[in-house]
């Protein structure tokens, strides 16, 4: 009786379109998780390699090259999904800034110089005339006879930069680099006893994704040594998002090249890399199997002389077996000579087939080819 094929998740998975549906299971749930922690991709990567290893494999879907191809093809689709909402994140405006020295801020403005810093509007085009807003507090100027001596205001695409000439560790030189300063030193800000607003205008004239800092200078009166104080920016860079100059599409595409290589080193990296191995295991497992097999000696030919010819151990072909003999047919009638011409005659015969003769005895003297009783 013929066995059924087995009728579940893994043969559905085995069908054109259980393929396609896993393939399709595999992109949202590795975007769903690459977008909830794109920074590291710490939780994206165990999840590619179940839904594109593991899950694939159990499923009789063990071809590398099957693997290969769906995977790629899920780097490929995650990518731009993953650039629509990180693009939507970054025209998302951030909140206001400020400095600290004792206390986190914005969570606490405690002791902070510079408070409420915040760029306006967040997105816009070229010819947008931005405007960034900051409040100083001159009750928490440092103490030590501090004079307040200029307010800068640094923009560029290299994030926490202040400076166009050293540019920070993460960022290569020859970026684009803006900083306007307001001499304060004119104000004589311990006769305030209110907060002072500084407000800054300028048209960035340029395409792309912006960053900002600023940071206020104070010298000694005794020694002139200066100190320096800036926002608190993103806890990697030290620098503040915006603006965002552009419309949706041309954030999008900005970003686009910049995600297929971060998706291509996170993710595809370490899947190629256990598919690598998984080959590597596979291909000894068939050669073991081979030489097990080649070991056992050639199989006989189900053919007879026709059946073709088995490999030995190193290459050599062997002979074809010879068929093996059938078994010795029945043995007939005993045989006796005719007394007259010789010829060869059965006991049961009366006359000679060959010379007519009667082979009957007259006596009872037996012939001379009969047996000895």
């Amino acid at each position: 009786m013929q066995q059924q094929p087995t009728r579940g998740l893994r043969h559905f998975f085995g069908t054109r379109l259980g393929r396609v549906l896993l393939i399709a299971i595999t992109i949202v749930v590795v975007w769903a998780s690459y977008v909830y922690e794109y920074a590291g991709a710490i939780l994206a990567i165990p999840v590619f390699l179940i839904f594109g290893l593991a899950i694939p494999i159990w499923a009789g879907l063990k071809r590398p090259r099957y693997l290969a191809i769906a995977g790629l093809v899920v780097v490929l689709i995650v990518a731009p999904m993953t650039t629509l909402i990180l693009t939507e994140e970054v025209r998302t405006p951030i909140g206001a800034a400020c400095s600290a020295s004792s206390q986190a801020c914005p969570g606490s403005t405690a002791d902070a110089l510079l408070q409420n810093a915040s760029v306006s509007p967040y997105t816009g085009t070229t010819s947008t005339n931005f405007t960034w807003t900051v409040w100083i507090y001159p009750q928490y100027i440092p103490s030590g006879n501090f004079t307040v001596a200029n307010l800068s205001l640094y923009v560029s695409t290299c994030p926490g930069a202040t400076s166009g000439s050293s540019p920070p560790s993460w960022c290569s030189s020859g970026y684009p680099f803006h900083q306007i300063t307001f001499n304060l030193t004119s104000l004589n800000l311990s006769l305030h006893s209110s907060p002072i607003e500084e407000v800054f205008h300028f048209a960035i004239g340029s395409n792309g994704i912006w960053d900002w800092q600023m940071g206020v200078y104070t010298l000694a009166n005794s020694t002139r040594h200066p100190w320096f104080a800036t926002l608190v920016g993103d806890p990697t860079y030290n620098g503040l998002e915006g603006p965002v100059v552009g419309d949706f599409s041309t954030t999008y595409f900005s970003l686009l090249g910049t995600i297929y290589f971060d998706t291509f080193l996170f993710l595809a990296g370490p899947f190629y890399l256990v598919l690598l191995v998984y080959m590597v295991f596979k291909a000894r497992e068939r050669r073991r199997k081979d030489a097990a097999k080649r070991a056992a000696g050639p199989v006989p030919p189900a053919g007879g002389e026709g059946a073709a010819e088995e490999p030995k151990p190193g290459g050599a072909l062997s002979s074809p077996s010879p068929p093996a003999a059938g078994p010795p047919p029945p043995p007939g009638p005993p045989e006796r000579t005719c007394p007259n011409c010789g010829a060869v005659v059965y006991e049961n015969e009366t006359k000679c087939w060959k010379c007519g003769a009667s082979l009957v005895p007259a006596s009872s003297t037996p012939l001379p080819s009969d047996p000895v009783r």
